[in-house]
Protein backbone atom coordinates (compact mmCIF):
# COMPACT_ATOMS: atom_id res chain seq x y z
CA UNK A 1 0.00 0.00 0.00
CA UNK A 2 2.94 2.36 0.67
CA UNK A 3 3.71 2.62 -3.02
CA UNK A 4 0.38 4.36 -3.54
CA UNK A 5 0.45 6.65 -0.55
CA UNK A 6 4.17 7.34 -0.32
CA UNK A 7 5.43 10.88 -0.56
CA UNK A 8 6.78 10.22 -4.06
CA UNK A 9 3.41 9.33 -5.57
CA UNK A 10 1.53 11.87 -7.67
CA UNK A 11 -2.04 12.88 -7.10
CA UNK A 12 -2.94 11.19 -10.39
CA UNK A 13 -1.64 7.83 -9.12
CA UNK A 14 -3.56 8.18 -5.87
CA UNK A 15 -6.66 9.09 -7.86
CA UNK A 16 -6.32 6.01 -10.03
CA UNK A 17 -5.98 3.82 -6.97
CA UNK A 18 -9.05 5.34 -5.32
CA UNK A 19 -11.03 4.92 -8.54
CA UNK A 20 -9.93 1.28 -8.81
CA UNK A 21 -10.96 0.58 -5.22
CA UNK A 22 -14.30 2.25 -5.86
CA UNK A 23 -14.77 0.17 -9.02
CA UNK A 24 -14.10 -3.05 -7.09
CA UNK A 25 -16.57 -2.02 -4.40
CA UNK A 26 -19.24 -1.29 -7.01
CA UNK A 27 -18.63 -4.61 -8.76
CA UNK A 28 -18.91 -6.45 -5.45
CA UNK A 29 -22.18 -4.70 -4.69
CA UNK A 30 -23.58 -5.56 -8.12
CA UNK A 31 -22.51 -9.17 -7.67
CA UNK A 32 -24.44 -9.39 -4.41
CA UNK A 33 -27.45 -7.73 -6.04
CA UNK A 34 -27.27 -10.27 -8.88
CA UNK A 35 -27.20 -13.21 -6.47
CA UNK A 36 -29.99 -11.76 -4.32
CA UNK A 37 -32.00 -11.13 -7.50
CA UNK A 38 -31.62 -14.72 -8.72
CA UNK A 39 -32.54 -16.06 -5.29
CA UNK A 40 -35.54 -13.72 -5.09
CA UNK A 41 -36.92 -14.93 -8.44
CA UNK A 42 -36.54 -18.56 -7.33
CA UNK A 43 -38.32 -17.80 -4.05
CA UNK A 44 -41.17 -15.97 -5.83
CA UNK A 45 -41.75 -18.92 -8.16
CA UNK A 46 -41.67 -21.26 -5.16
CA UNK A 47 -44.34 -19.13 -3.44
CA UNK A 48 -46.44 -19.27 -6.62
CA UNK A 49 -46.24 -23.08 -6.53
CA UNK A 50 -47.43 -23.13 -2.92
CA UNK A 51 -50.35 -20.78 -3.66
CA UNK A 52 -51.39 -22.86 -6.66
CA UNK A 53 -51.74 -26.13 -4.76
CA UNK A 54 -55.17 -27.64 -5.28
CA UNK A 55 -56.32 -24.72 -7.40
CA UNK A 56 -56.74 -23.87 -11.07
CA UNK A 57 -53.31 -22.17 -11.17
CA UNK A 58 -51.57 -25.51 -10.66
CA UNK A 59 -51.95 -26.40 -14.35
CA UNK A 60 -50.57 -22.98 -15.32
CA UNK A 61 -47.51 -23.50 -13.13
CA UNK A 62 -46.97 -27.00 -14.48
CA UNK A 63 -47.26 -25.83 -18.09
CA UNK A 64 -44.89 -22.88 -17.67
CA UNK A 65 -42.40 -23.82 -14.96
CA UNK A 66 -41.52 -27.45 -15.71
CA UNK A 67 -39.58 -28.64 -18.74
CA UNK A 68 -40.20 -31.74 -20.83
CA UNK A 69 -40.11 -32.97 -24.38
CA UNK A 70 -43.88 -32.57 -24.51
CA UNK A 71 -43.63 -28.91 -23.46
CA UNK A 72 -41.01 -28.10 -26.09
CA UNK A 73 -42.86 -29.96 -28.85
CA UNK A 74 -45.97 -27.94 -28.04
CA UNK A 75 -44.08 -24.67 -28.37
CA UNK A 76 -43.45 -23.83 -24.71
CA UNK A 77 -39.76 -23.29 -25.35
CA UNK A 78 -39.53 -20.70 -22.55
CA UNK A 79 -39.72 -23.60 -20.10
CA UNK A 80 -36.10 -24.37 -21.02
CA UNK A 81 -35.28 -21.32 -18.88
CA UNK A 82 -38.23 -20.85 -16.51
CA UNK A 83 -38.01 -24.40 -15.15
CA UNK A 84 -34.59 -23.51 -13.72
CA UNK A 85 -36.19 -20.92 -11.44
CA UNK A 86 -38.79 -23.39 -10.24
CA UNK A 87 -39.00 -25.41 -7.01
CA UNK A 88 -41.93 -27.24 -5.49
CA UNK A 89 -40.27 -28.56 -2.30
CA UNK A 90 -38.76 -26.41 0.45
CA UNK A 91 -35.61 -28.53 0.83
CA UNK A 92 -34.95 -28.48 -2.90
CA UNK A 93 -35.16 -24.67 -2.91
CA UNK A 94 -32.97 -24.25 0.18
CA UNK A 95 -30.08 -26.44 -0.96
CA UNK A 96 -30.04 -25.00 -4.48
CA UNK A 97 -30.07 -21.42 -3.22
CA UNK A 98 -27.40 -22.17 -0.62
CA UNK A 99 -25.17 -23.68 -3.32
CA UNK A 100 -25.88 -20.72 -5.62
CA UNK A 101 -24.73 -18.33 -2.90
CA UNK A 102 -21.59 -20.31 -2.00
CA UNK A 103 -20.39 -20.98 -5.54
CA UNK A 104 -21.80 -17.79 -7.03
CA UNK A 105 -19.86 -15.45 -4.76
CA UNK A 106 -16.49 -17.02 -5.53
CA UNK A 107 -17.08 -17.50 -9.24
CA UNK A 108 -18.64 -14.06 -9.59
CA UNK A 109 -15.64 -12.34 -8.01
CA UNK A 110 -13.44 -13.90 -10.69
CA UNK A 111 -15.61 -13.60 -13.80
CA UNK A 112 -17.79 -10.60 -12.91
CA UNK A 113 -21.50 -10.30 -12.20
CA UNK A 114 -22.48 -10.01 -15.87
CA UNK A 115 -20.72 -13.24 -16.77
CA UNK A 116 -22.22 -14.92 -13.71
CA UNK A 117 -25.71 -13.94 -14.80
CA UNK A 118 -25.00 -15.20 -18.31
CA UNK A 119 -23.58 -18.42 -16.88
CA UNK A 120 -26.75 -19.04 -14.87
CA UNK A 121 -28.95 -18.52 -17.93
CA UNK A 122 -26.82 -20.57 -20.29
CA UNK A 123 -26.40 -23.31 -17.71
CA UNK A 124 -30.18 -23.36 -17.21
CA UNK A 125 -30.91 -23.82 -20.91
CA UNK A 126 -28.15 -26.43 -21.33
CA UNK A 127 -29.51 -28.40 -18.38
CA UNK A 128 -33.05 -28.34 -19.78
CA UNK A 129 -31.87 -29.35 -23.25
CA UNK A 130 -29.99 -32.28 -21.72
CA UNK A 131 -33.11 -33.43 -19.86
CA UNK A 132 -35.26 -33.16 -22.98
CA UNK A 133 -32.59 -35.01 -24.95
CA UNK A 134 -32.63 -37.88 -22.49
CA UNK A 135 -36.41 -38.01 -22.68
CA UNK A 136 -36.14 -38.22 -26.46
CA UNK A 137 -33.81 -41.21 -26.14
CA UNK A 138 -35.55 -43.05 -23.30
CA UNK A 139 -39.17 -42.11 -23.91
CA UNK A 140 -39.61 -41.00 -20.31
CA UNK A 141 -42.44 -38.43 -19.96
CA UNK A 142 -41.37 -37.11 -16.53
CA UNK A 143 -40.83 -33.33 -16.53
CA UNK A 144 -38.10 -31.58 -14.54
CA UNK A 145 -37.78 -28.42 -12.50
CA UNK A 146 -35.21 -26.81 -10.24
CA UNK A 147 -32.10 -24.62 -10.44
CA UNK A 148 -29.69 -27.52 -10.00
CA UNK A 149 -28.46 -27.47 -13.61
CA UNK A 150 -27.69 -23.75 -13.57
CA UNK A 151 -26.07 -24.06 -10.15
CA UNK A 152 -23.99 -26.99 -11.38
CA UNK A 153 -22.65 -24.83 -14.21
CA UNK A 154 -21.53 -22.23 -11.66
CA UNK A 155 -20.11 -24.92 -9.35
CA UNK A 156 -17.97 -26.37 -12.15
CA UNK A 157 -16.57 -22.94 -13.01
CA UNK A 158 -15.83 -22.37 -9.31
CA UNK A 159 -14.04 -25.72 -8.98
CA UNK A 160 -11.96 -25.09 -12.11
CA UNK A 161 -10.98 -21.61 -10.97
CA UNK A 162 -10.36 -22.53 -7.32
CA UNK A 163 -9.72 -26.31 -7.24
CA UNK A 164 -8.02 -26.32 -3.85
CA UNK A 165 -10.43 -24.12 -1.92
CA UNK A 166 -12.00 -26.00 0.97
CA UNK A 167 -15.71 -26.77 0.94
CA UNK A 168 -17.67 -28.33 3.79
CA UNK A 169 -19.37 -31.38 2.30
CA UNK A 170 -22.68 -31.98 4.10
CA UNK A 171 -21.78 -28.88 6.18
CA UNK A 172 -18.99 -30.54 8.17
CA UNK A 173 -16.61 -32.63 5.98
CA UNK A 174 -13.77 -30.45 4.60
CA UNK A 175 -12.81 -31.36 1.02
CA UNK A 176 -11.14 -29.49 -1.87
CA UNK A 177 -13.61 -27.92 -4.28
CA UNK A 178 -12.50 -30.10 -7.19
CA UNK A 179 -13.15 -33.27 -5.17
CA UNK A 180 -16.63 -32.19 -4.10
CA UNK A 181 -17.76 -31.08 -7.55
CA UNK A 182 -16.19 -34.07 -9.30
CA UNK A 183 -17.98 -36.34 -6.85
CA UNK A 184 -21.33 -34.81 -7.73
CA UNK A 185 -20.61 -35.17 -11.45
CA UNK A 186 -19.74 -38.85 -10.98
CA UNK A 187 -22.99 -39.43 -9.07
CA UNK A 188 -24.92 -37.81 -11.91
CA UNK A 189 -23.18 -39.99 -14.51
CA UNK A 190 -24.14 -43.06 -12.49
CA UNK A 191 -27.67 -41.74 -12.18
CA UNK A 192 -28.06 -41.30 -15.94
CA UNK A 193 -27.04 -44.92 -16.45
CA UNK A 194 -29.64 -46.09 -13.98
CA UNK A 195 -27.40 -47.00 -11.07
CA UNK A 196 -29.63 -44.97 -8.77
CA UNK A 197 -33.38 -44.41 -9.00
CA UNK A 198 -33.72 -41.33 -6.83
CA UNK A 199 -36.04 -39.22 -8.95
CA UNK A 200 -33.30 -36.68 -9.70
CA UNK A 201 -32.85 -35.20 -13.19
CA UNK A 202 -29.21 -36.28 -13.46
CA UNK A 203 -28.98 -35.48 -17.17
CA UNK A 204 -29.91 -31.87 -16.43
CA UNK A 205 -27.08 -31.66 -13.89
CA UNK A 206 -24.62 -33.00 -16.45
CA UNK A 207 -25.86 -30.57 -19.08
CA UNK A 208 -25.21 -27.70 -16.69
CA UNK A 209 -21.80 -29.11 -15.76
CA UNK A 210 -20.78 -29.42 -19.41
CA UNK A 211 -21.83 -25.84 -20.09
CA UNK A 212 -19.85 -24.69 -17.06
CA UNK A 213 -16.71 -26.43 -18.30
CA UNK A 214 -17.16 -24.93 -21.78
CA UNK A 215 -17.74 -21.48 -20.28
CA UNK A 216 -14.57 -21.78 -18.17
CA UNK A 217 -12.52 -22.78 -21.21
CA UNK A 218 -13.97 -19.98 -23.34
CA UNK A 219 -13.32 -17.25 -20.75
CA UNK A 220 -9.97 -18.39 -19.36
CA UNK A 221 -8.14 -20.58 -21.85
CA UNK A 222 -8.58 -18.63 -25.07
CA UNK A 223 -6.20 -15.95 -23.80
CA UNK A 224 -8.51 -12.95 -24.07
CA UNK A 225 -9.74 -11.27 -20.92
CA UNK A 226 -8.87 -14.23 -18.72
CA UNK A 227 -9.94 -13.61 -15.12
CA UNK A 228 -7.30 -14.02 -12.47
CA UNK A 229 -8.43 -16.16 -9.53
CA UNK A 230 -7.69 -14.72 -6.12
Amino acid sequence: MSRWFGSGQSGRDRGRYVNYRQHLAEEQERLQQTLFGLIAVNVLVFVAWQLSRGGPMLAVMSDNFTVSLEAVVHGRVWTLLTSEFSHYATGHLFFNMFALWVFGRGAGEAIGWRNLLALYGLGAVAASVAHVGLQLVTGSPVPALGASGAVMAIAVVYALLFPNRTLLLNFFIPVPAWVAVTGYVVLDVLGVFGVSNDGVAHAAHLGGAALGAAFWWWTTQRGRGAPRPR
